[in-house]
């Protein structure tokens, strides 16, 4: 009986038990279906659902054409198509190659692919191997041959249905990094930072999934498909030409069955109709976003803001297109750029600029023309410059052939903090020189050297108008009569006695010619570029005046253009000055300046002592239809109209009877001044053809002031001298100004 009684108090118990837990069961699910229902489905929800970018239209840059008003793109986007493929849904891969073949290859990409084919077997053959062996083995593919290689890769693209390489992340921390690699596999490795998986070396894609999905905080479900490398799109080719496009369009759709798995997707590019036109001063854009120039400068405004909206995900993560996409923000498309360059203006001085360069055998040159009363600046010119479009061809080099064993001792090697710099002395004479680039066998030997097809390599993008640094030489004597006439310590008829050289500390101080002129006035100082009379002029202005008149005229701070890093040249103070400094920064010696600030002190003067700030844009157009008009900005009074009408009355001068004769145009004063600045070698100067730096600016007419123009040539070897270099530059491109805006004669 008492064993009964046991058993039966057990089972009731296990009832009671068995009871509670069901009660509980039934109670819990009640909770989450009933009470937590909205919860759990936003979290199924959350995981179907990723969040992606609408991307934002990079806003233009435009130029206007003084005539006709048009304003011209001359930075734009471009939407281009990518030919892609599915190998999973093809059927018939050869005929697809057989069809797309004498759409697809290229000539000239095949050629360019086998040059970079044999440059790399070069770096690999043995030092020991004879010339007639090297030459069998480095023998170009017949163009046939290329095809038929194109069309094997084409053929593998099309029938690789497992993907060899797989990107899970590109920027792995320092502790995720540490995670994969403590795994120890070599199928799911660090690459750059990056997490790379190899498919074809996981055979459970599973037990991977579940070892790394916690590390990169993916489902393992999710990470497991993604491991099986099932490969769904191949690039065919990028960024096709449109006609190409509409050929390989109208192939596909002539034959739907067979290209089944074939298609397009639109891409945006940036893209710059104008090619080469003021490319130094609009820089380009590439994945990183803006590069050089205005590109990068306006790099924010330009590129507006992305926007995110929430779509569904399949299994891989991919987006899927559903109706019920949401944007969560919008994106706003970048501002809009317009310039103050005139468009025929810039074209015409580029191509006036590059004769000029070339002819005169020059390392570079540029070209600045301003308005005065503004500080408008309607041209910015380089030479060297490059394609906007096909901006990495500025970096493209050549192979540099040695003649013989006379070549080889022009070859200099220098040193400075472990890094070798190559040059090639093409001619010592002039100082003309060529940067070489050794190319290494696999070993490190030495087999070749390139150098770089423009001479410039990446010295081609810089803005050399705003960049460059230089002691501007004798074009500054004017800033110098300025200051003198504007404090009263002498007029344009004072006189000094020119007799010969002056000593001044331990220098002697002397003409550029080594020509002297006796008794002078103040305007012949200028009209032969006296260095004795710029002398006795700053010891008689003195260093504090002559120093604040230096800072007065911009010089040794920024100009305020738009532009990144604007350097501010080189302008000491006047406490740490010797008697040998004053004299010399006198006449543009001992100090630094840049194009930019030589213009826009010159223009100060032809507009009535007022100096401007210069202005690169007119207006911005915001996404919004917001207009920011930019307004001339006057930054200061530098000297008073009366020293300036008399100091351009005297650059006149200088004009008509002086050194710059060249200058003149016909029915038209021009004030300017030359100068011819030197350049040193390990503390001492040089003398001779591409040794100097040669510029001129001036302005007309001079009665009434529309343009200022710089003009600079670098090194120039058929002539040293600003007069028989520069000054000529600045007479071709003043004669078309006067025509082209039609500017009325004064005289």
């Amino acid at each position: 009986m008492r064993d009964n009684y046991s058993t039966n108090a057990r089972l009731t118990e296990l009832s009671i038990l068995f009871l509670v837990v069901f009660v509980m069961i039934v109670s819990k699910v009640f909770y989450l279906q009933v009470f937590k229902y909205d919860y759990y489905v936003n979290v199924a929800l959350a995981a179907q659902q990723g969040y992606k970018e609408l991307e934002a239209s990079r806003g233009e840059v435009f130029l206007r054409d003084f005539h006709s008003e048009n304003d011209f793109r001359v930075a734009t986007n471009i939407n281009l198509k990518t030919l892609f493929a599915d190998p999973s849904y093809l059927d018939y891969p050869d005929r697809i190659v057989e069809a797309l073949l004498p759409l697809l290859f290229d000539s000239v990409e095949a050629l360019r692919g086998d040059e970079e084919r044999l440059k790399v077997l070069r770096q690999s053959l043995p030092e020991e191997i004879e010339p007639e062996q090297a030459m069998a083995i480095l023998k170009p593919k017949p163009l046939a041959e290329m095809r038929d290689d194109y069309a094997d890769e084409l053929r593998a693209k099309l029938t690789s249905r497992r993907r060899e390489r797989i990107m899970l992340t590109t920027q792995a921390s320092a502790q995720l990094q540490f995670d994969i690699e403590s795994l120890g596999m070599k199928a799911v490795v660090i690459e750059d930072e990056a997490v790379v998986v190899y498919p074809r070396e996981i055979s459970d894609q599973k037990y991977v999934a579940k070892l790394v999905a916690p590390i990169l905080e993916m489902s393992v479900d999710r990470l497991a498909k993604i491991l099986q490398g099932e490969n769904r799109y191949v690039v065919l080719k990028k960024a096709m030409d449109p006609a190409l496009s509409l050929q390989v369009k109208e192939l596909l759709d002539s034959d739907p069955k067979t290209f089944k798995g074939v298609g397009f997707e639109e891409q945006t590019y940036r893209h710059y109709p104008e090619k080469t036109l003021a490319a130094n001063v609009i820089g380009y854009k590439n994945q990183e976003g803006g590069q050089y120039g205005l590109e990068r400068y306006f790099d924010d405004v330009l590129a507006g803001k992305n926007g995110v909206f929430k779509a569904k995900l399949d299994g891989l993560g991919q987006s899927l297109t559903v109706g019920d996409d949401t944007v969560i923000t919008p994106a706003e498309d970048g501002g809009d750029i317009y310039l103050s360059i005139d468009r025929s203006i810039q074209l015409m001085t580029e191509r006036i600029l590059g004769e000029a360069v070339r002819s005169y055998d020059a390392d570079s040159g540029q070209v600045i023309i301003m308005k005065p009363a503004t500080g408008e600046v309607l041209a910015m010119a380089n030479y060297p410059s490059f394609d906007l479009n096909d901006y990495s061809a500025a970096l493209d080099k050549e192979e540099f052939v040695i003649e013989d064993e006379e070549d080889y001792e022009k070859i200099e090697r220098l040193v400075k903090d472990g890094q070798e710099t190559i040059w090639f002395h093409d001619d010592q004479e002039s100082y003309k020189k060529t940067q070489l680039f050794p190319v290494k066998s696999e070993n490190g030997r030495e087999i070749y050297f390139e150098k770089f097809i423009n001479r410039a390599g990446p010295a081609a993008y810089l803005n050399k108008a705003v960049f460059d640094v230089y002691e501007p030489g004798s074009v500054f004597k004017p800033i110098t009569m300025a200051a003198a006439l504007d404090v009263d310590a002498l007029t344009p008829a004072t006189t000094i006695n020119d007799e010969g050289p002056i000593e001044v500390d331990e220098f002697t101080i002397d003409n550029a010619l080594g020509e002297h002129y006796g008794e002078i006035n103040m305007t012949q100082v200028l009209e032969t570029s006296n260095n004795i009379g710029m002398a006795w002029i700053s010891q008689k202005l003195g260093r504090r005046v002559f120093f604040s008149y230096i800072k007065k005229f911009g010089f040794g701070r920024a100009t305020g253009l738009d532009f990144y890093s604007e350097p501010i040249g080189k302008v000491t103070s006047y406490l740490g000055w010797t008697d040998s400094e004053l004299v010399t920064r006198s006449f543009g010696q001992g100090l630094s300046v840049t194009p930019l600030q030589m213009i826009t002190a010159f223009a100060a003067i032809a507009n009535d002592g007022v100096l401007m700030k210069p202005m690169l844009i007119n207006k911005m157009k915001y996404f919004d239809g917001r207009v920011e008009q930019i307004e001339p900005e006057a930054v200061t009074r530098v000297v008073s109209k009366k020293t300036a009408d008399t100091l351009t009355a005297m650059l006149v001068s200088v004009v008509d009877n002086g050194q710059a004769a060249e200058g003149q145009v016909a029915g038209y004063s021009v004030a300017g001044k030359t100068g011819t600045a030197q350049t040193y070698l390990k503390g001492k100067p040089l003398e001779g053809p591409g040794t100097t730096f040669a510029t001129f600016v001036g302005f007309l007419p001079a009665s009434r002031p529309e343009v200022v123009v710089l003009t600079k040539i670098d090194k120039p070897r058929s002539s040293q001298w600003a007069s028989s270099t520069a000054l000529p530059l600045f007479k071709k491109v003043a004669d078309y100004l006067v025509s082209y805006l039609s500017i009325s004669p004064d005289r």
